[in-house]
């Protein structure tokens, strides 16, 4: 799933001067959802204290979206790039990858 968010953000990031608010607001909702998810998924066995970073992450976008998808393209594009790095990293730990073996 973050794989293809990922590949949306890009989409976004290329087409961010034509992005309606109302698509800017579905992508930061899809982000929003994807964030809860993996925080159930991937941060769901560790002890709430260690996970406080996200949980703030999460009610700060839920608090803040109408004015996220109201920023400037450029500021804008920053959000995004956050966003697409924190789905990148969360990623690579619910999903590492297996060293590959060589033959010899």
């Amino acid at each position: 799933m973050a794989t293809t968010l990922i590949a949306e953000i890009h989409q976004a990031q290329t087409r961010l001067p034509f992005l309606s608010r109302a698509e800017r607001g579905a992508l930061i909702m899809r982000i929003l959802r994807e964030l809860k998810t993996l925080r159930q998924e991937v941060l769901g066995n560790m002890p709430a204290d260690r996970c406080v970073w996200i949980d703030k992450l999460i009610a700060s976008v839920s608090s803040t979206i109408s004015e996220i998808v109201t920023m400037q393209d450029a500021e804008f594009n920053r959000v995004l790039n956050e966003f697409e790095k924190l789905m990148a990293t969360l990623h690579n730990i619910s999903h590492p990858e297996k060293p590959s073996k060589t033959v010899h």
